[in-house]
């Protein structure tokens, strides 16, 4: 017993307190260093989610709500020539109608050109009583051909005298294509306020069409839409919305090629043809104002959408979307579908 007891104490190995306090100081350290990295992501993490917080509110609290329905102002149709009876035909021309085959009324007006027709006027109507398209901003018809005529040939001409001696408005029905059938074309004027009081329509080629015979049925200044008006409000009644506008100085419905803009909201119109962004708007206070430009909790604005600019302007049927782009915060879109008879004055809910 005496002898193992011995062998026991004879190794001196062990660990000293120095050694002891070396592992230990090690571990307080790597612990320290994690607990700060944890506690430093820990930290970022908030933040950042604080701000995205706060980033939210600022975008929700500065956003716009409709209070309303959506109107809308138009100017009705106004029929130039129903194509019910035959046209007059220039020289190596024949006018005629045909009952058969027809888009509107009972006939339709028929040109067939001869092989000896080069340039000019093809032919004409007359519209009486007169027409005034001052209102509108563009022109409609149905027409067919038999054979394909390039784009740039044929042209629908206005005119305030007798037999379009002296037309007002050339307006390009570009490409003609004999696999279309019949195609509905809706062109533009350049100056619709001159056509006060049309009294010819007609058809002029700009080059030989190479002898097609073409069908025409219903020329008009279709009934169109021309303003969008909307009442907004601030939506969460915190952050004050500018709502300061801009003067349309060459009436062309669009804000953008102004050569001073002061506004920072933004309207846009898009529809099946095109988007037009930065186009006309104008606002008026209703009820509560406190006289300055802000959109501010209590305060409603009328907001009116000039929607001349378009081309093709917005017609019967016609789907389209309002979008409103306040300087912070999320847009306001607006759709509707236009009604199939176009009136003065429209309510779209």
């Amino acid at each position: 017993m005496i002898h193992h007891m011995r062998a026991l104490h004879k190794s001196q190995r062990g660990i000293t307190g120095l050694e002891t306090a070396i592992i230990l100081i090690a571990f307080v350290v790597v612990a320290s260093v994690f607990a700060f990295t944890v506690l430093s992501a820990g930290v970022f993490s908030a933040e950042k989610g604080k701000e995205a917080i706060y980033a939210g509110l600022r975008q929700a609290s500065s956003s716009m709500e409709v209070v309303g329905p959506l109107m809308v102002t138009g100017v009705a149709a106004d029929t130039l020539n129903a194509a019910d009876a035959a046209w007059t035909a220039s020289a190596n021309v024949t006018a005629n109608t045909d009952t058969t085959d027809r888009k509107e009324g009972t006939a339709s007006a028929t040109l067939a050109i001869g092989a000896a027709f080069t340039t000019g006027l093809v032919g004409y109507v007359s519209v009486s009583p007169t027409v005034d398209m001052s209102d509108h901003y563009s022109a409609r018809l149905w027409i067919k051909t038999d054979v394909n005529v390039a784009s740039g040939v044929l042209s629908l001409v206005l005119d305030d005298t007798a037999a379009c001696v002296s037309p007002l408005e050339t307006l390009s029905l570009g490409e003609l294509k004999s696999s279309d059938g019949w195609k509905q074309i809706q062109v533009k004027p350049t100056t619709p306020s001159a056509l006060t009081a049309v009294a010819c329509v007609g058809l002029t080629a700009a080059s030989d069409p190479a002898a097609p015979t073409l069908k025409i049925d219903l020329v008009e200044a279709p009934g169109e839409a021309t303003q969008a008006h909307l009442v907004v409000a601030n939506a969460l009644g915190s952050e004050p919305i500018d709502m300061t506008t801009t003067s349309d100085a060459d009436s062309d419905g669009l804000l953008s090629d102004e050569a001073s803009k002061s506004h920072v909201m933004v309207a846009s119109y898009a529809d099946q043809n095109q988007r037009l962004d930065d186009i006309t708007w104008t606002k008026t206070s209703l009820g509560y104002d406190d006289g300055d430009n802000l959109l501010e909790p209590r305060e409603k604005y009328r907001i009116s959408v000039n929607l001349t600019a378009a081309s093709p302007m917005p017609v019967d049927n016609t789907k389209f979307s309002i979008i409103l782009r306040p300087p912070s915060g999320a847009s306001l879109i607006v759709e509707r579908t236009l009604p199939v008879v176009i009136k003065a004055n429209m309510d779209l809910n």
